[in-house]
């Protein structure tokens, strides 16, 4: 069972500070823990959330905002948006490590696991709170890899649904006025869904749709097409001729929910107003995007989320995997990761994907992806025995710390005592075999020094030859920036991972090296296809630099969640040495991203 962290902002303000009651405890169940904190006044917080929020307006991409918003073009604006995004996150974390927040921070960390699905809830109605980019907090960034930061309305209460009529996920589509977007792939998406009645409206009329809230049962709610925030009212746009504010849909959602409805998501622009337009109607769980979105960011983040979301991944974690798998456009479509965001009724529990019992389930997607299981297939292996690593405290072997030296040694002085004895022990004798022995056992140390050289020249599982070795790709490439920057810390915490998952279990060394040769690979490909994409003039030749990248890096944020999971799967294991089951998976696990890196590596040098 997953943890349920909730954070209620209950006085302050950015100007005065904050007051904040942390409570965690498990899913569906009172709080086990509980603690008050305090966050200093941050007035630098508000002035850079309007900067980067200024910056990224100006960038020209087509959006799904209301047809009427204007937007410049100008490459300058990408890297100031970068730069802009930066500052903001340094000092949001700066803000959040403040030493009298510090009591928080402790009572997260004592009691979540790694390994623990986390749900956590921001309750506060101060809109600059809810506009931060909480999913930058490094806690939960890093730490826990499993949790995902949604946005609760400071007040809520629960409704009792009417009895569900169907064994199937009711889902209402309303594409709506499309004018300058293309919303097809998500039409296509949604008629694909597994063990799902799909309703769609294209561009319905108001009392079309009125009547499908009022007169039918209703799950998942599904809107595409423009959106806006005007005055803190949300409003969109169903056909080319009406736009509707929540307000004016009061009755027929409220109605819905009455009738079932659980989910509802946006795949439309400045999202955070249509948010708090609902939160008076109490709908479970909202899914908006807190700034305008590309059009191709919108789609890419719809397929990410379905794919997990309906093959059985909780809300939660299939959003914060769908918002990940963003970063590999990001060189296009900057902070796309920060713009999908939950808003939840604390009242209620997220809604899950169900299916008929022993119904087999398959579901076709348009576009091949390469996805993470966590229990992959098993297939036969071959038990090979690796021999251990060398132990940390002592990486680079001395020459007499090997057994062959002394019995070298001791063969050499058997032999001079022999050479001796039958020569008589004249001053010329012992000279000459002295000077003998001395050569053989020069000999034999300078040809064990070479080969130690060479192993630790080469030894990725020392991380400073592995360090070393990534350096050598930045400067070879001359890469620099973001995203260079991200590829390159997940490669070292990649490293990290393995050093301690070889360290307690020394049968998986062979598959660990094979495994960081191809994270090296990957980032050298990552490296090429950044500086390619700065070099070349070509449209054609820069999307297909472009292309290589993303898949890339895709892999290497897999590899790099995989071997996270790999650690705490061996600490576990160190724990219970019986889980045979458990430990008969980690080769078979560790294969799959070899296996699947290597198939990206091919791909890309074609």
């Amino acid at each position: 069972m997953g943890k349920l962290v909730t954070l209620k902002f209950s006085d302050g303000n950015f100007e005065q500070g904050f007051v904040v009651t942390i409570q965690i405890g498990e899913e569906g169940a009172l709080p086990s823990s509980e603690i008050a904190a305090n966050l200093p006044p941050s007035m630098e917080l508000p002035k850079l959330y309007d900067a980067w929020q200024s910056l990224y307006l100006k960038i020209g991409s087509t959006t799904r905002l209301s047809a009427d918003a204007n937007a410049v073009t100008n490459v300058s604006f990408l890297e100031d948006c970068y730069d802009a995004a930066e500052k903001l996150s340094e000092q949001l974390n700066q803000w959040l490590r403040s030493p009298s927040f510090l009591p928080a921070r402790e009572l997260v960390s004592d009691n979540i696991y790694r390994t623990d699905e986390v749900r956590v809830l921001l309750q506060s109605g101060n809109p600059y709170l809810q506009k931060m980019p909480w999913h930058l907090w490094d806690l939960f960034d890093r730490r826990f890899t499993k949790a995902e930061i949604a946005i609760a309305a400071p007040s809520y209460s629960s409704i009792e649904p009417s009895q569900k009529h169907s064994d199937k996920i009711r889902i209402l589509v309303i594409l709506g006025n499309s004018e300058g977007i293309d919303i097809g792939a998500d039409r296509t998406m949604l008629e694909q869904l597994p063990n799902a009645e799909v309703t769609l409206l294209v561009e319905p009329r108001r009392q079309q749709l009125n009547d499908q809230l009022w007169q039918q049962q209703w799950d998942i709610l599904f809107f595409a097409g423009h959106s806006s925030t005007q005055e803190d009212i949300g409003r969109i746009y169903i056909n080319e001729t009406e736009s509707l504010r929540m307000e004016q849909l009061r009755y027929a959602l409220r109605t819905a929910v009455s009738n079932g409805l659980r989910l509802a998501i946006f795949n439309s622009c400045d999202g955070l107003g249509l948010a708090r337009s609902l939160f008076d109607l109490h709908i479970p769980q909202v899914i908006v995007m807190r700034e305008p979105i590309p059009d191709e960011v919108a789609q890419k983040f719809l397929r990410y989320f379905l794919e997990d979301f309906s093959s059985g991944t909780s809300c939660y974690l299939s959003v914060r995997r769908a918002r990940e798998r963003l970063q590999g456009i990001e060189d296009r479509f900057p902070c796309a990761t920060w713009l999908p965001i939950i808003c939840q009724n604390p009242a209620e529990t997220p809604l899950t994907w169900s299916y008929p019992k022993q119904e087999k389930v398959t579901m076709t997607i348009p576009v091949p992806v390469l996805t993470k299981t966590s229990s992959p297939v098993l297939t036969p292996m071959i038990d090979i025995s690796s021999p251990k690593p060398p132990s940390r405290n002592n990486k680079r072997t001395k020459l007499f710390q090997l057994p062959q030296t002394y019995l070298l040694l001791a063969g050499t002085a058997l032999g001079l005592a022999c050479f001796v004895t039958v020569l008589r022990p004249r001053p010329i004798v012992i000279a000459s075999g002295g000077a003998i022995a001395a050569i053989i056992f020069g000999a034999w140390s300078w040809q064990i020094k070479k080969e130690f050289a060479w192993l630790n020249e080469n030894n990725l599982l020392d991380r400073y030859v592995f360090a070393s070795k990534l350096d050598a790709l930045e400067r070879k490439s001359l890469s620099t920036g973001m995203q260079w920057r991200r590829a390159k810390a997940w490669a070292r915490e990649i490293h990290a991972y393995a050093e301690k998952i070889v360290e307690k279990e020394p049968d998986l060394t062979v598959d660990i090296l094979e495994t960081l040769i191809t994270v090296l690979e990957l980032a050298g490909q990552v490296a090429d296809a950044i500086a390619t994409i700065g070099q070349v003039k070509s449209e054609n030749y820069r999307v297909v630099a472009q292309r290589r990248l993303q898949a890339s890096y895709d892999r290497l944020q897999a590899t790099h969640e995989l071997l996270q999971n790999l650690q705490d799967q061996v600490l576990l294991l160190s724990l219970d040495r019986n889980s045979s089951n458990l430990k008969m998976e980690l080769p078979a696990q560790l294969r799959l991203a070899i296996d699947t890196n290597k198939i990206t590596l091919q791909a890309n040098e074609n």
